[in-house]
């Protein structure tokens, strides 16, 4: 099939490459010049692993294009996925983007031959594919839908970092279309994948996207609060209160000899909370959409309020060791998690601030989200190091925000090598207490306070 795809950010480009891979021709739509010449010389403007090299391939086989001309690309394929942002903005979602969309596709079909489907896979509110993106359609073509052109809802569940794992092995795939021919003729974009594919209405294809993520930052400010408990309890180690969490079988099937966990697992253990481009727009958009049609979100308003606060549990952890004016603090890690340059909503950006605001100087790494860092004001002031044992050298305190792998690789010893004072504020629980403690680093972290102290 011929698929145009607007907006190239991770939900855009991913699905766009991961299509053509499959044997699809796709064009991909920006207004940005510079991301469509990115796109065409083979480079993607975003880190997702895995997504170089499709994209690189898809390139040579002529199987992917950008273009910032949406009209000819709308009108020359049979399917448009609408792919913008839907940012959150004073607890709302933000149409604007996605409206503006919508119009340029209408204006693209009021003279199409042919029968068009229009997917919105933007993260939207129950209601918005069949009221404005169909409104804007509507208007700008000057048929109604089913004159030509059908609309569906086909929400995308890709992780940042492992999108291009997701993509190409969905555990499912929702589409919520306004009509059977619609539906019918958009799982053709999908024929070659085996999973379960589930065919609903817009409005529920539109609430199981906010569902799921908002499940998913429930657990984690659940175990947040878990973990706070646990630290006020000395020597009650959060790490093995989750792990023996995860043994229940219904977390972790037991056959036979063999035992894994389900990937739910990861998202019940403490840390700094959740960030990212899905989660708190999702649940804040979720909340004030409850509110709307008359309903309390108890759970959503508690969900929010944890995750605010934890990441300044680090600070707090700090000024009970020492003072914070003038001393040098090493923050490891920008990213709101590991396999991704993605810092909106990452901890380290309140971290940072407060940090700052208590008079420490502050060296930060972080092994891909530096050069997105950099353009942000909120680093204007802060020292960037070149790698970990730079950021340590000479530091008074170390705070642990984002899990790389090559962060856990760093030994107790080098702690104590390179700091001035040994001090290691672990905010992801990556590093042992004992071990730490032993080799004469004062270890502190969320969900776990010695019984020493």
């Amino acid at each position: 099939m011929k698929i145009s795809v607007m907006g190239t950010g991770y939900v855009g480009l991913v699905s766009g490459a991961c299509l053509a891979e499959r044997g699809h021709r796709v064009t991909c739509i920006d207004i940005r010049s510079e991301i469509v010449e990115e796109i065409n010389a083979g480079r993607p403007p975003i880190h997702e692993i895995g997504l170089d090299s499709i994209l690189r391939l898809a390139r040579e086989k002529g199987t992917l294009s950008a273009t910032t001309d949406a009209k000819t690309a709308v009108r020359d394929s049979d399917v448009t996925l609408i792919c913008v942002g839907t940012p959150t903005v004073n607890g709302r979602m933000d149409m604007s983007q996605i409206v503006a969309a919508a119009k340029e596709i209408g204006a693209a079909l009021a003279d199409k031959q042919g029968h068009h489907v229009v997917a919105v896979k933007s993260t939207v509110l129950p209601g918005t594919t069949e009221g404005p993106v169909k409104e804007a359609i509507e208007s700008l073509s000057g048929r109604k839908v089913g004159d030509g052109w059908g609309l569906c809802m086909n929400p995308e569940f890709l992780r940042e970092g492992r999108a291009v794992e997701d993509f190409r092995v969905p555990d499912r795939i929702v589409v919520g279309a306004t009509d059977a021919k619609t539906a019918e003729m958009f799982l053709k974009v999908y024929a070659d994948f085996t999973c379960p594919k589930l065919l609903t209405t817009p409005r529920t294809a539109e609430m199981i996207k906010y569902v799921s993520n908002s499940l998913l930052a429930t657990m984690i400010s659940f175990s947040n609060e878990i973990g706070n408990m646990c630290s006020a309890v000395p020597g009650v180690d959060a790490r093995l209160v989750w792990k023996g969490v995860h043994l229940d079988r219904r977390l972790t099937p037991v056959n036979g000899q063999t035992a894994g966990a389900a990937g739910v697992t990861e998202y019940l253990w403490h840390g700094l909370g959740f960030g990212g481009s899905c989660f708190p727009k999702d649940v804040a958009a979720l909340r004030s959409f409850g509110r709307t049609v008359g309903e309390q979100t108890r759970i959503l308003d508690a969900v929010l309020d944890i995750n605010a606060n934890q990441p300044l549990r680090m600070v707090a952890l700090l000024e009970k060791e020492l003072s914070l004016a003038g001393k040098h603090v090493a923050v490891l890690g920008l990213a709101f998690k590991p396999g991704t340059d993605d810092l909106r909503e990452s901890p380290a950006l309140p971290l940072v601030a407060e940090l700052q605001k208590k008079g420490a100087h502050v060296i930060v790494h972080d092994p891909i989200a530096m050069p997105q860092a950099k353009k942000r004001p909120e680093f204007r002031e802060v020292a960037f190091a070149e790698d970990w044992s730079s950021a340590l050298r000479m530091s008074d305190a170390c705070c642990l925000v984002t899990a790389w792998l090559e962060y856990r690789d760093i030994s107790p010893a080098d702690f104590v090598r390179l700091m001035t004072h040994p001090l290691v504020i672990d905010g992801r629980g990556i590093f042992e207490p004992a071990t730490m403690a032993a080799a004469g680093v004062v270890w502190r972290g969320v969900g776990y306070t010695p019984e020493s102290i």
